[in-house]
Parts: C-alpha cells; sequence; structure tokens
C-alpha cells in the first residue's frame, strides 16, 4: 500500500514544461526549437525583450536575456518608449526576432534600437541585425 499511496503522489514529470508564471508572462509569445541531441531552445518574448530559457534535468530552471531593443539611445527616453510590436520565429536554420517600440504620442515608425535580427544559437553574443539585404553582427557583442 505504501508503494501505491507513493506512486499517487507522484506526478508524470512533464520535459521542459513552463510554470504557470512564465505562461501568463510570455502568453503566445514563445518559441521551442528542437535540438537534436540536446536540450530544446527555448525562448519567450515580453515587452520586447527576448529571454532563453536556462535547463537543467529537462527542467527550465531561470531565463536569461539574449535580447533586448535599445529605447532610449535616440530622441525619446526609454520611459516615454512602448512595446508595440514583437515577433520570434525559427527559419530552419535562424532564430529570427523583431522588435518595434514607439514613443508615447509620436507618429508611425519604431524608435530607435528596434529591427530584425537573427542568431544560430540564441546566446546574447551571436546576433545579427538586418541592414537592408545584408546581415551585420551587433556591435556590442
Amino acid at each position: 500500500m505504501l508503494a501505491v499511496a507513493l506512486a499517487a503522489g507522484c506526478g508524470h514529470h512533464v520535459p521542459y514544461a513552463l510554470s504557470s508564471a512564465d505562461q501568463a508572462r510570455f502568453g503566445a509569445s514563445l518559441l521551442r526549437v528542437n535540438v537534436a541531441g540536446h536540450a530544446p531552445m527555448i525562448l519567450g518574448l515580453n515587452d520586447c525583450v527576448l529571454y532563453k530559457a536556462r535547463t537543467a534535468h529537462e527542467d527550465i530552471v531561470g531565463w536569461d536575456v539574449v535580447l533586448a531593443s535599445d529605447w532610449g539611445m535616440h530622441s525619446y527616453p526609454k520611459w516615454m518608449t512602448g512595446c508595440v510590436s514583437q515577433h520570434v520565429a525559427y527559419n530552419g536554420k535562424y532564430v529570427v526576432a523583431s522588435f518595434c517600440a514607439q514613443a508615447l504620442g509620436a507618429g508611425g515608425g519604431c524608435a530607435g534600437g528596434d529591427g530584425t535580427y537573427r542568431s544560430r544559437t540564441a546566446n546574447p553574443t551571436s546576433w545579427q541585425i538586418q541592414d537592408g539585404s545584408h546581415w551585420l553582427a551587433l556591435a556590442n557583442q
């Protein structure tokens, strides 16, 4: 009976399951890329900041910022700027992320630091930014 009681108390472990707090934080802005022989790459967007899950033993143990819009660098301070659109996808070779932030009261267009970025590993030092038809390494790497 002890074995039955212990088995009943043990739920099935779901590998890399999101907590309810992470589900609320990221909503539909989540991306999971399966990596052969390794843990999946799990990314979440929130307020034009891209996070990558830190994993151990098939669990998500934390989140690290890997890319963020640099809004305060131009005309408007960051506190006057809000994220109006964000997107993350995997095209089979690269993780592609895009951000658009707009200053309060400003017309159309994105504030500085926005654009489209790509990376094969989604590590903080591996991002490139799209400049027309070219991809350039980010200067802060």
